[in-house]
């Protein structure tokens, strides 16, 4: 069976960009319609995509504050250099 899956990449290359480097990678849940309710499917799916949605934010959040920091931290270093 298959399954959905979102990665977050970083394009190395403008030039090309095809060429990525991978981050994080997220599967999402499966979904089976026969397991719910019709009464509230459409809440459990919202609830479910408010849930992955927060988690995949997170990481694509980490990725650019840590590129920021890295950044930031190597203009401090060379202000400062023996």
């Amino acid at each position: 069976m298959s399954h959905l899956r979102v990665l977050i990449c970083r394009v190395d290359d403008e030039a090309n960009p095809d060429k990525m480097t991978e981050l994080h990678s997220v599967d999402l849940p499966g979904v089976d319609p026969g397991q719910m309710q019709p009464e509230t499917a459409l809440d459990e799916l919202e609830t479910e995509v408010l849930a992955v949605g927060q988690d995949i934010m997170r990481h694509l959040m980490r990725s650019q504050w840590e590129a920021v920091d890295r950044l930031l931290v190597e203009a401090y270093q060379r202000r400062f250099s023996p």
